[in-house]
């Protein structure tokens, strides 16, 4: 017995309504394992905000999101951290915050202590770090992939995801909603 046309086209749309629906890029389940390995970050170390020894290799067993800013910064810095501290709110249970600071030689422990409170990152999970201008730009350049900051206001303003086994997944533009829309739907999967 052969239906009639109209009722196939009609199960046809009922079915594909309930469909789930998935941002375009952005595989269904999506989780870290569905993404690139793009690099490995080494274990880099610098002074945090609370004047404590940061070691990156302390982050393994964690997923992290690293990214650049300065205190000083009028621009853009304030806007991606106001994102990091959305993303905080919403997800540090399951992910930590490193932002490093593109100007060393202002931002001392004491100034990023401040600056840190202005975004009430919380002790544990977001971590301001400063270090060497050298070794901030080789973690910029070569662990994380990034511009190389050689002056403050040259830095990037993307988000770097970061596995439990220290390695890059993925790069998300604070500035921009559909990635961080992406990098949300990343990290309500953990």
């Amino acid at each position: 017995m052969r239906l009639p046309l109209n009722i196939i086209v009609a199960v046809s749309i009922i079915l594909a309504s309930c469909a789930t629906r998935h941002d375009e890029g952005m595989p269904i389940g999506s989780s870290l394992d569905t993404l690139p390995t793009l690099r490995t970050v080494s274990a880099f170390t610098g002074t945090d905000h609370n004047s404590e020894r940061f070691d990156a290799s302390n982050m393994k067993g964690k997923v992290w999101i690293a990214s650049f800013f300065f205190s000083r910064c009028g621009t853009v810095c304030p806007a991606l951290n106001t994102v990091l501290s959305g993303l905080q709110k919403d997800f540090s249970d399951s992910v930590s915050f490193v932002s490093l600071t593109s100007d060393p030689a202002y931002d001392t422990p004491a100034v990023m202590k401040d600056y840190a409170e202005q975004y009430n990152a919380k002790p544990g999970v977001w971590y301001f770090v400063t270090m060497p201008l050298d070794s901030m730009i080789t973690v910029a350049s070569r662990d994380l992939g990034l511009v190389e900051p050689t002056a403050p206001e040259i830095h990037s303003t993307r988000f770097v995801l970061i596995d439990k086994e220290m390695t890059v997944r993925g790069f998300y533009d604070s500035a921009d909603t559909a990635d961080v829309s992406k990098l949300r739907a990343i990290l309500k999967a953990l």
